[in-house]
């Protein structure tokens, strides 16, 4: 999508979007334009608009210097407007024009939208995401083209540079979640990977199974036993930070398809499970706009990716396990898989002396039971970042929900027969996101460490009004504005 600014409208081409507080109904400002004021004040005595937040008008306007379609979008009380009220009013905007595939709009962008700015654009762009990509006949019905009438051109710009940073990543995150695994397995990831590294000059290693072997990655070797392919483990470093400063390292879960094994899903739950790489995805996500926004931390992703296939060569219940870290695990469940490569990878990122570890991952569907889908599962053995990650959450409506990790939970997680097992077959789901998150707390050695847990957020059939349906790639700005303030 193409944005600019404009003092004043020069185009009669597609749609006129006019924002309008409730407050304005009985003097309508001035940067309306005189013919618009004047429809509007007819519709005011004729039809029920009131200019409530969200309240979307549609009319036809007889204009020469005017589109002929106009957008009237009700915004409510100038009091009440904040950055999450932007997103979603941006959002009503970009799916209304969406719907009526046009291709240009002008949207009249007064002084009181300016204060969230960044909020609007971001949202704006968000809602053009196109979910069907892989239609053989894509309509590709999304906006070409967005003129805002403003005259702060100057002091936007930054804001308008900053989102379409952020909408990239997001937009890549999506599409890589939103595939099926026959289109994205553990290559693409790789790739995805490789791409990112060379345009930022970023550090890059990845490792395969002769080399997991060696270095005794115990855990994602064995989730990636039943699978053809070998399992991979993606290491990306950005130094934005001072040369000898410890690294927040990302870690994030790639299960390229999650069958859950001989522990088999039913149908309906394995639909979706090409999203179980969601994790990895957002750590890609977060490396795709490091450099760009200039983020001053040094910055270690580890995306361990493996496929939880079922065959006679998969792991079982059963089987012991040594990790990486030399912990022996006993296979409870083969579908708790995703703590096992994330042990892993936590282990292996406990060898950068980091500042903290923070894991990122699709870990269990109970947190969804529990927060539903607009709030993920945040943990953390240190109180302090699990709230600052609430806090930077609310601020970029990436929200997330403080959870306990009590020391009984982490205890059940303990085996008889090895050191750890991977699953409380006692008491099932009860408790399930807090027994995966107390299972690789086990694996973070002395360092402060952080876990979301994405089982509910990263994808939805009932997304926000600035979101489609599907991957949300949920987490992303989360972490993005967490490694910005911290």
């Amino acid at each position: 999508m193409k944005i600019k600014f404009q003092p004043s409208l020069k185009s009669a081409k597609g749609a006129l979007v006019v924002p309008i507080f409730s407050d304005d109904l009985k003097k309508l400002p001035k940067y309306i334009p005189a013919p618009v004021s004047k429809i509007l004040k007819q519709l005011i005595t004729t039809t029920p608009f009131d200019a409530k937040r969200g309240e979307l008008l549609s009319t036809y306007i007889d204009e020469k210097k005017l589109p002929a379609k106009l957008l009237l979008v009700g915004f409510g009380k100038g009091k009440n407007y904040h950055a999450k009220r932007a997103r979603y009013q941006a959002g009503w905007i970009g799916k209304s024009l969406k719907s009526a595939k046009l291709k240009e709009a002008a949207i009249l962008f007064p002084k009181p939208l300016e204060a969230h700015a960044n909020a609007f654009f971001e949202a704006l762009m968000s809602a053009q995401y196109d979910i069907g990509k892989l239609k053989s006949k894509n309509s590709k019905s999304t906006l070409e083209k967005v003129t805002f009438i403003t005259d702060s051109a100057k002091p936007l710009q930054p804001h308008l540079e900053r989102a379409q940073i952020i909408d990239t990543a997001i937009s890549m995150v999506k599409d890589l979640v939103n595939s099926p695994s026959n289109y994205v397995d553990a290559e693409t990831l790789a790739k995805e990977a490789r791409r990112i590294a060379k345009a930022n000059r970023y550090k890059i290693a990845i490792f395969k199974n002769k080399e997991l072997k060696k270095m005794a990655w115990g855990g994602l070797l064995a989730v990636n036993q039943g699978c053809k392919k070998d399992a991979q483990a993606i290491v990306l470093e950005y130094n934005g930070g001072k040369k000898k400063e410890s690294p927040i390292v990302l870690v994030g879960k790639g299960i390229i398809f999650d069958t859950g094994g001989y522990n088999m899903k039913p149908g309906s739950a394995m639909e979706n499970m090409h999203l179980d790489m969601a994790g990895g995805a957002t750590v890609l996500g977060v490396f795709q706009t490091l450099k760009e926004l200039g983020i001053k931390k040094n910055v270690v992703g580890i995306i361990p990716t493996a496929e939880n296939l079922v065959s006679d060569t998969a792991y079982r219940p059963t089987d012991i396990i040594t990790m990486f870290d030399g912990q022996t695990v006993e296979i409870t469940n083969t579908d708790a898989e995703g703590r096992m490569v994330l042990a892993d990878g936590l282990a292996y990122g406990s060898k950068f002396d980091p500042e903290m570890l923070i894991s990122v991952a699709t870990l269990t569907g109970a947190v969804g039971v529990a927060l539903g889908d607009r709030y993920c599962g945040v943990f953390s053995n240190d109180i302090a970042i699990r709230k600052e990650l609430v806090e930077v959450g609310k601020e970029v409506d990436d929200l997330g929900w403080g959870l306990p990790l009590p020391k009984d939970y982490r205890e059940k997680m303990k085996s008889k027969l090895a050191d750890l097992r991977n699953y409380d077959q006692g008491t099932g789901r009860l408790a399930g996101s807090s027994k995966g998150a107390g299972f690789l707390s086990y694996f973070v050695g002395k360092n402060k460490w952080a876990h979301l847990d994405i089982g509910g957020t990263a994808f939805s059939s009932d997304p926000k009004p600035y979101q489609t349906p599907g991957a949300t790639a949920h987490g992303l700005q989360m972490l993005i504005r967490f490694l910005e303030k911290h």
